[in-house]
């Protein structure tokens, strides 16, 4: 690997561990105000997550320790394995939500994407099938 691909993913390992890091401290501490949302389906959307009392500290609780994670460069196959749900509904929230075009959704997702592909050794294994020893599946075999 060069050197500048190194460079490359560990600025944006940096960049998106400090955003979910502060978006996920931003929650208790309310340091930053997002904008509201325009769209009726959004405000919806919002409102019954926050309605929920539940999802958004534990979203929040998540983006602290993912982001820790990724700023601190350890376990980082584990914190993008924790951003994964959250990475997609954000960007479905801003892409048929809000309906905008090309936005912060489509950054993380991208940079998400680039340290995700960075680490693909480590997903092997969930991806892989189940061991074999020698013996058919027995998921679809009649016989068993």
């Amino acid at each position: 690997m060069s050197i500048t691909y190194r460079w490359t993913i560990h600025v944006l390992r940096t960049l998106l561990g400090a955003l979910f890091a502060f978006s996920g401290v931003n929650h208790f501490a309310h340091i930053w105000q997002p904008p509201a949302p325009v769209a009726a389906a959004a405000q919806s959307f919002l409102q019954g997550l926050g309605a929920s009392g539940f999802v958004m500290p534990v979203v929040s609780v998540i983006f602290v320790v993912a982001g820790l994670l990724l700023l601190a460069n350890r376990s980082v196959p584990f914190a993008l394995l924790l951003l994964a749900a959250p990475v997609v509904a954000i960007f479905g929230y801003h892409a048929v939500s809000e309906r905008e075009g090309f936005g912060i959704h489509w950054i993380v997702l991208a940079v998400y994407l680039v340290l995700a592909w960075d680490r693909r050794a480590a997903f092997a294994p969930l991806f892989a099938g189940p061991a074999r020893r020698g013996r058919t599946s027995t998921l679809f075999n009649p016989a068993l």
